[in-house]
């Protein structure tokens, strides 16, 4: 028995190494060598490249058949069958055909597979296909980015993005080489980006090169298709219940080298939705729902002797106006009239002189206006709104609060870019760029406020605006320079140092960014990557979309306005378990200095207290206030801020490479902790979710029929929680009229309701100390979603069924809080979406 064991024992090498083989050879160019080439097998997501030598060599390879890709810069990509045989080492010898740079989108089914090479840490690419179909997504490229690791949805309404502890406002977002304001459609629903018409969107949530500047958390870069060379007119048409969007394509006519494509996107809630909301008398006839249509259009010409041209162009328009009806059964009332465009035009000149070398020049134009006017007359927070349904407004004066802004804005950019890419020696890159944009905003923002509302926002310490008027007009320009320079260091080691240099002409400061990232090969199957870099950001009215804060940037506000700064670490390992299956680890590490608030100015606030024995309901009750010092918000911009955030995220997918599996999808989970330190004081980052997970599952049925789910989980964000009650304070003149901006000949009295002279009572947040002490409740939700495929007149239909929170559960985004008739605390919760089906098909010609 022991001998038999020994040599069981003895036999394992010899089993285990009888199951590899290997590949190697040279790759040349009508006898020439060729350095630099890719050898990749897509089954395995293992590869190689090619010495000084044209020499390759891959080992250790599991026994069985594969396709063998050879890709390199300017030279048609070849795709080889071999069949690896046990303990031999394949001798493979090719040659590669030249071809003109860029000549043809090449359908890559495997470009999901980050090369070993690639330093690039954090980075998630994503499938136009996964777009279309992940449940719950709604076709959106955004929302199907917050089903990953590191990025979440502030709520179900928005698709803004918050990656890794970070504000929106701190991404970067790109289109075709030229830089987004504003990424959203529908007022934020929906992304401005349709994946019927991209061919690559790449996330970098943390730790980008130095080509990326002038934000400080994550980029995210969007790669609109080129048009089907292949016919003179192709297309599909995609419409659910609430929106349709249609994409033609084709050649150029009259023989001219290249291709163009054109998508548009309408809703039509205006059509469906609002004659039914006008026949219940909830709105007014000349009330229209929110809707956008959206133009995009791409032009290829080219190549011509390495030569390639791109025209691209965006017209886009949000539009709403509602005025509230008079047969409505809510205390409020609105009148509120908005349009936003968003329009760009761009062209870019592609040079390739060889095959070794790329050169950019992009020239844009991106504007962003808007016009806005609302007006409203809402219930008295510290109210029960219960208690005011079906009630006639006409006798509701007394407990409204008014609230309107008059707003316009334009932002306008002009660019010119410059972009070089270079590879040198074996899997070397070198890549340098400059670029200036000229920038000009105009901004008007006119509020009007009852002064009971005016106290009310000023005694919150979730107020992160002052609301003062501003008429402002600014030009100011950014330039900046980049290199970078990726260089191997042996068989399994890449280093990428960078650095970049920005300009900030509203602040007249330059900054310099040093960056470096390294790839390790631990071996064929697992990589190791690591980055450190700095990061600026500059101020500027273009991101505040995003950031949600008005600030006075005027000159004499600037003179000491610093760029806001953080610093990266990001170390992270990933393993191919085998040709399906990898498994992902990353941790991350996000200083945060010198980020914008706005001033804190010390001023006079007011204290009461209950009088011993005296009935609390009634004026005399309560002391006479006094004044107490206090701090208020303004709109003038200070580097107040600090922070961090921190985490690791977890992804185990399963990938469709060979394109014959049933099952696909991931489960990712995110541990995270982000802070800041405002006005001296350590608070939770407003969308701090400590634990977040995704399970994304896609199963296919049979050949005409798919299932797919996703499963959301998240734990609350961060909330300011009522303390208790307190008695409203308002100033007032000798004839008891309110005088909210004169303090000078004001006094000070606890409000009280004039008919039956009980005190009225504010919900009291406490101070600064209470801000973001509390959590909302865990959110989860599941998504499901059939596709069925047909062929009806010769066309390819698919027709799916889409359903939103199938359990229907109620997910808190907000609570409002009253005063009860017994002066005691009143909470009701608003929910996100409940279950929401959608029904829709997409038809290709």
């Amino acid at each position: 028995m022991k001998i038999k064991t020994v040599l069981f024992f003895l036999l394992i090498p010899v089993i285990l190494s009888a199951q590899f083989g290997g590949v190697q050879g040279v790759v040349q160019e009508e006898g020439k060598a060729l350095s630099g080439v890719n050898v990749f097998i897509p089954e395995l997501a293992i590869g190689a490249a090619t010495d000084d030598e044209g020499f390759y060599q891959m080992r250790d390879i599991p026994v069985g058949n594969y396709f063998l890709r050879f890709s390199a810069v300017g030279f048609e990509t070849k795709n080889i069958n071999i069949n690896i045989e046990a303990n031999r080492i394949l001798e493979l010898n090719i040659s590669l055909e030249f071809k003109a740079i860029e000549v043809e989108q090449v359908e890559v089914l495997d470009k999901g597979v980050q090369d070993q090479k690639d330093t690039r840490v954090s980075l998630i690419q994503v499938k136009p296909e996964e777009a279309k179909i992940l449940p719950g997504a709604v076709t959106d490229v955004f929302r199907t980015l917050q089903a990953l690791p590191g990025v979440l949805a502030p709520n179900d309404f928005s698709s803004q993005l918050i990656i890794r502890g970070s504000s929106p406002d701190q991404n970067l977002i790109i289109m075709d080489d030229v830089e987004i304001f504003n990424p959203y459609r529908l007022y934020g629903v929906i992304s401005m980006f349709n994946p019927e018409a991209v061919s690559d969107i790449n996330l970098v949530t943390g730790g980008f090169s130095s080509k990326y500047g002038d934000r400080l958390s994550a980029v995210l870069d969007v790669t609109n298709r080129q048009g089907d060379r292949s016919r003179q007119l192709s297309g599909n048409v995609n419409a659910s219940i609430v929106s349709a969007n249609v994409v033609l394509e084709g050649r150029n006519p009259f023989d001219i080298p290249g291709s163009w494509l054109l998508n548009s996107r309408r809703t039509y809630y205006d059509l469906i939705v609002e004659p039914f909301v006008k026949n219940a008398g909830l709105v007014e006839e000349n009330t229209s729902f929110p809707n956008f249509y959206d133009i995009q259009a791409k032009l290829t010409f080219g190549p011509f002797d390495g030569h390639k041209f791109f025209l691209n162009g965006i017209l886009s328009t949000d539009g709403v106006e509602i005025i509230s009806g008079k047969q409505r059964t809510t205390a409020d009332s609105i009148g509120a009239f908005n349009v936003t465009d968003n329009d760009l035009a761009a062209f870019a000149w592609h040079y390739a002189p060889s095959k070794n070398l790329l050169n950019k020049v992009i020239l844009s134009w991106y504007k962003n206006e808007g016009d806005a006017d609302f007006d409203s007359r809402f219930l008295d927070p510290s109210l029960n709104r219960e208690d005011f349904e079906e009630v006639s407004t006409d006798t509701l004066a007394p407990y409204l609060f008014g609230f309107g802004f008059d707003s316009k804005f334009i932002f306008q950019k002009y660019s010119l870019e410059d972009k070089f890419l270079f590879f040198w020696g074996t899997g070397n890159e070198f890549e340098a760029g400059v670029g200036m944009d000229f920038i000009r905003t105009d901004m008007k923002f006119q509020f009007t406020f009852d002064p009971a509302l005016q106290n009310f926002i000023n005694s919150n310490p979730n107020t992160r605006s002052a609301f003062e008027d501003i008429i402002s007009t600014k030009k100011y320009n950014r330039y900046r320079a980049y290199i970078n320079n990726k260089f191997l260091i042996g068989d399994r080691i890449a280093l990428e140092p960078g650095i970049r240099f920005d300009h900030f002409n509203i602040i007249n400061k330059g900054y310099f960014s040093p960056r470096v990232s390294l790839s390790y090969g631990l071996d064929n199957l697992t990589t190791l990557r690591a980055q450190w870099g700095i990061y600026y950001q500059s101020p500027g009215y273009e991101k505040l979309r995003d950031r949600n804060i008005l600030f006075d940037f005027s000159p004499k506000n600037m003179v000491n306005v610093e760029a806001e700064f953080a610093t990266h670490y990001v170390l992270g390992i990933e393993r191919w378990v085998n040709s399906e299956w990898k498994v992902k680890l990353e941790g991350y590490f996000k200083d945060f200095d010198d980020l914008i608030l706005p001033r804190m100015e010390t001023g006079t606030g007011y204290f009461t207290e209950a009088v011993p024995g005296v009935d609390p309901k009634k004026p005399e009750g309560w002391t006479r206030p006094v004044p107490i010092q206090a701090d208020s918000l303004t709109q003038f911009p200070v580097n107040q801020s600090q922070g961090e955030a921190y985490g690791i995220e977890f992804l185990l997918e399963k990938r469709n490479i060979s394109g014959d599996n049933k099952i696909n999808g991931w489960l990712s989970y995110a541990y995270s902790v982000a802070e800041r330190v405002e006005y001296g004081r350590t608070v939770p980052f407003r969308f701090d979710q400590r634990h977040t997970l995704n399970l994304v599952f896609n199963y296919k049925i049979n050949d005409w029929l798919d299932f797919g789910a996703r499963f959301q989980y998240g734990s609350g964000f961060p909330y300011t929680e009522p303390v208790g009650v307190k008695p409203r304070i308002l100033e007032i003149d000798t004839n008891g009229d309110f005088i909210p901006d004169s303090p000078e000949i004001a006094t000070r009295k606890v409000s009280f309701d004039s008919d039956i002279r009980n005190v009225i009572y504010d919900v009291d947040y406490g101070g600064e100390e209470n801000r973001y002490r509390s959590r909302r409740p865990i959110y989860h939700r599941l998504d499901l979603r059939l596709t069925a495929a047909a062929d009806y007149w010769d066309l390819d239909w698919d027709f799916y069924l889409d359903i939103i929170n199938i359990y229907n559960r109620q997910n808190i985004i907000n609570y409002d809080y009253y005063v009860t008739d017994e002066n005691t605390l009143g909470r009701e919760g608003t929910t996100m979406f409940p279950i929401l089906p959608t029904i829709g098909f997409n038809v290709r010609f």
